[in-house]
């Protein structure tokens, strides 16, 4: 894993050709204050485009804040506009890639052939969703991709993770019943609701009402699919030792065994959405903040739609035990025996 990580890493960090756009690596840097500005001499040597090894040179201005602005550091390497008179940003590929490297070796020496399972899983997954951007890009409705696409990330999430088993084909069951659950509830209070989408992050413009409303129903589905998945599975695990054990119990006992067992990871789900959920309204926070707009205009205004997010993917999460348990019963047993 260290041989490969490293590998991947060097590959990632000289992968220059592969960029259109001009590279270039900051060689010497000199810094004077120039009235509110500090304003760096910075000296560059390009690598790649036709004038690969040239050394040139540009300024860059920048805020002590670096808010808008951004401070050069020797060793940076950065991109270039087409006239190489100008830095436009940092090539940060680099740092992706030792993050994801650190992440799959933590996966694989911990959890041996499961956490191997899981790293390919998330690149699966990974892949998948450049496919589903791709076909939106084509023009596809982007409600039916999501369905579509959950369907998917869930099929694989369970294949790669648990297996092609029984428990796997309940887990998916319940995963899809408790979607289409959450689907049916979350497209009717939309429609039922006058929702202002100008605050909505990264909506196309222009749209109109229905496309904005499949757009954030679409990030309801995503945003609940992997707790819905986490949840499914505990209880379609849970209750399939349960039926092992005594396979003519009663639905109702079979419920409330359960039942106990969500009791240990409902809250700590419904934490994970929700702090994923505050991590998203903490830019919109930080910047109202100073600029004197008020916490209730942020909550009217951005904060809405991860609220909204929250409190569907708390609802599913709700939603996905007694489903879990119905079909894990169904699916699991009939009259006593297993199918």
């Amino acid at each position: 894993m260290l041989i490969v990580s490293l590998a991947i890493c060097i590959i990632v960090y000289n992968n220059f050709s592969i960029y259109q756009k001009p590279i270039a690596k900051v060689e010497r840097v000199s810094e004077e204050k120039v009235k509110t500005k500090q304003v760096q001499s910075i000296e560059l040597k390009l690598m790649n485009t036709g004038d690969k090894g040239r050394i040139i040179s540009v300024q860059n201005k920048y805020d002590v804040s670096c808010v808008y602005d951004e401070k050069y550091s020797k060793g940076d390497i950065v991109f270039l506009n087409g006239k190489h008179t100008e830095i436009i940003g940092l090539k940060r590929d680099y740092f992706i890639a030792i993050t994801f490297m650190i992440l799959v070796s933590l996966l694989v020496i911990f959890g041996n052939k499961k956490g191997l399972l899981a790293s390919l899983c998330l690149i699966v997954n990974v892949m998948f969703f450049y496919l589903i951007i791709l076909a939106y890009m084509k023009g596809m409705n982007i409600l039916l991709l999501t369905v579509l696409g959950s369907l998917g990330f869930t099929i694989i999430v369970l294949s790669l993770i648990n297996g092609m088993n029984r428990n796997m084909l309940v887990s998916l069951a319940a995963t899809i019943a408790v979607s289409v659950i959450v689907l049916g509830l979350a497209s009717i209070l939309i429609y039922m609701s006058k929702i202002d989408y100008d605050f909505l992050d990264f909506i196309p413009e222009p749209y109109t009402r229905n496309q904005a409303n499949q757009f954030f129903l679409a990030q309801i589905i995503i945003g609940c699919l992997g707790a819905v998945i986490d949840v499914a599975v505990t209880i379609t695990v849970a209750s399939s030792e349960i039926i092992d054990k005594n396979p003519h119990i009663h639905i109702n006992e079979l419920m409330k065994s359960a039942k106990a067992v969500a009791d240990d990871i409902t809250g700590t789900m419904i934490s994970v959405v929700l702090f994923t959920n505050i991590a998203a309204i903490i830019p919109n926070f930080v910047i109202s903040v100073a600029n004197d707009i008020e916490y209730r205009t942020v909550l009217r205004f951005d904060a809405y739609f991860d609220i909204v997010r929250f409190f569907m993917a708390a609802v599913a999460i709700l939603i996905s035990i007694p489903v879990s348990v119905l079909v894990s019963s169904l699916m699991l047993k009939r009259g006593g025996k297993r199918i």
